[in-house]
């Protein structure tokens, strides 16, 4: 860590919000009436997020992925499958436990719906990705296709879809989304690529899939658990962006912050502790180093979510509430939900995660432009049915079974990393901005549903670059007369140059 890394991390995270801060600015002045003690909150906040993405990104380099490599790798070396699953399913727990999207989703939860308590929907979406990450780590133990994995899980999710109570499926749906946020997706992605390369000469696409795998358990969990449940309809209380009302003092939400925060971070330093005991054994000089990247993860979440309740909740809530029954809603929404994406912390990890294990085939700005397209798309199908209130359902079937089916003519890299984004792409801003813009456009302000509707377009839109990948790569292959390549390998676009 250097000064001269922060400022390339500075540097990077203002460019990832600049466009969407001046996108909301630009509503203001034009089409938004604001108060002026929300704009000056706003604009606090636009500096905090830029802060704490690039404290959050500084310090996961050194520790949460440094820790998640580690303990694939010592999981891996053991070759003991019973030790390797019961490990597997504890940190699956504990690292969803400490996200902070599902604790602001979890209240919202406990308002809007008949399950009033939060506790109880954070344990049984953690136990959800624990169980489906031993799953994740019996593929790279067997070697078992990711697509018959998928397949096979989202055909229980659609089955219990129809014994499930109707105002739990959107919420089901959202829960597997929101457990891939900026704590576990830096140390799942660094635990699938320790996993499979001890147990491989080289790195492959095993690497990539568990974060797929693990967001569907919570969408199982969930809805089992609503099976046991008295169905009411959901009320029409305020939500959290409504709650926390921009006269919060920014100290005040720092304070609460930082004690929410350490209490989900500390469950994570302790499994750090007990693998150095008994595995690890690095020098002092990596565990300071990793110890210090652990308070910088902590202080770049905090920073990160005290920006987003103080302006950005608010200002979602806001917004959506001024574009309701407005013609150029969808066009508004479209440009937001594409610029949202792009500054989410998570995102950054894995698009150069993804150039890595690719040695640069796929680039990140390639990654970028077609999960931002994803996720516009999503945004605008959440916002359509806030206003005609259909059942979730008619779009969610249709675009997994595209997903899937495309799973099976597409190389097994892009399908994984397909999948992997679906849980990216539904960070903290989409929970704390984009949930309360679509909730405001909504006539019951009901917007569950819109998280699982952005984690499910990105996997398409990314199958299809796979696609277009492969088949510039067979007509490369034609046009040089040269054997057709292993379909699992990857080119990269030549951008018609």
């Amino acid at each position: 860590m250097s000064f001269k890394s922060f400022g390339e991390k500075l540097k990077e995270a203002f460019f990832s919000v600049f466009p969407f801060t001046v996108a909301i600015f630009l509503l203001i002045f034009t089409l938004v009436p604001t108060p002026k003690e929300q704009i000056i909150f706003l604009a606090i906040s636009s500096v905090l997020l830029i802060l704490g993405i690039a404290i959050f990104s500084l310090g996961a380099d050194s520790s949460m992925i440094e820790l998640g490599n580690g303990v694939g790798a010592t999981l891996s070396k053991k070759n003991k499958l019973f030790f390797m699953l019961s490990v597997g399913a504890v940190i699956g727990f504990v690292i969803t436990f400490a996200e902070p999207d599902l604790m602001v989703l979890a209240k919202q939860v406990a308002v809007q719906s008949s399950l009033s308590s939060e506790w109880l929907f954070i344990a049984v979406v953690s136990l959800g990705v624990g169980i489906l990450l031993t799953l994740g780590i019996l593929r790279i133990y067997f070697k078992i296709k990711l697509s018959i994995l998928l397949l096979i899980s989202y055909g229980l999710v659609l089955v219990l879809s129809f014994f499930a109570p109707k105002e739990f499926v959107p919420i089901a749906f959202d829960s597997g989304s929101v457990t891939t946020g900026p704590i576990s997706v830096p140390f799942l992605i660094a635990f699938g690529l320790g996993l499979s390369a001890v147990r491989r000469s080289e790195k492959d696409d095993d690497s990539f899939g568990l974060i797929a795998l693990c967001s569907v358990g919570p969408i199982l969990s969930v809805m089992f658990l609503s099976l046991f449940l008295k169905s009411t309809t959901p009320t029409t209380t305020e939500t959290v962006a409504e709650n926390l009302s921009i006269s919060t003092e920014l100290l005040s939400s720092l304070l609460k912050n930082l004690k929410d925060v350490a209490i989900v971070i500390l469950p994570i330093i302790a499994i750090f502790v007990i693998f150095q005991i008994f595995s690890f054994k690095y020098s002092k000089q990596k565990i300071v180093k990793m110890l210090l990247g652990f308070f910088l993860v902590y202080f770049g979440i905090t920073i990160f979510l005290t920006g987003v309740e103080c302006g950005y909740l608010p200002m979602g809530a806001l917004i959506g509430k001024t574009l309701q029954g407005k013609w150029y809603a969808t066009i508004i929404i479209f440009v937001l939900g594409a610029l949202a994406i792009i500054a989410e912390p998570a995102l950054h990890v894995l698009k150069r995660q993804i150039e890595e294990v690719t040695n640069g085939a796929i680039k990140q700005n390639t990654i970028t432009i077609t999960i931002s397209i994803g996720v516009a798309l999503s945004v605008v199908v959440a916002g359509l049915r806030a206003t005609h209130n259909f059942d979730i359902l008619y779009v969610l079937v249709p675009m997994y079974a595209v997903a899937l089916a495309l799973s099976f003519i597409n190389t097994k890299l892009f399908t994984a990393i397909a999948f992997d984004s679906g849980g990216v792409a539904t960070g903290t801003l989409a929970v704390s901005f984009i949930l309360p813009m679509i909730t405001g456009l909504s006539a019951d302000s009901n917007g569950f549903g819109t998280i699982g509707l952005i984690a499910c377009f990105p996997i398409v839109t990314l199958q299809i670059l796979g696609l277009i990948y492969k088949i510039k790569l067979v007509r490369a292959s034609r046009a040089t007369s040269c054997p057709v390549p292993r379909k699992d390998y990857v080119v990269e676009f030549d951008d018609g140059k």
